[in-house]
């Protein structure tokens, strides 16, 4: 049996900032020091009325472990970026 949902967040206006998980990786946490899994994510930025989805600090990896959240950039955000492949044109 098929289900379908009439809710789909990527066409209601309100959702579109509410960030995309792009995928998981383990890596070493900065801030607890341990290698965990984390969850990477797209975060949009206002910009007057609308929410840019594409701006250099857009891309954040969250520890599974201690919670807390680190901005991706550089070499470290285009290599992420590279590894999802396709991903990064659908978010």
């Amino acid at each position: 049996m098929s289900y379908t949902s009439i809710f789909r967040p990527e066409r209601l206006p309100g959702l579109s900032r509410i960030p995309k998980e792009l995928g998981r990786e383990e890596r070493v946490c900065y801030h607890c020091g341990e290698r965990a899994e984390h969850i990477l994510y797209r975060v949009p930025k206002k910009m007057l009325l609308v929410y840019i989805k594409e701006h250099a600090n857009n891309l954040h990896a969250t520890c599974t472990s201690c919670a807390h959240s680190t901005v991706l950039t550089g070499e470290e955000r285009e290599r992420v970026l590279s590894s999802l492949g396709g991903r990064r044109d659908q978010a």
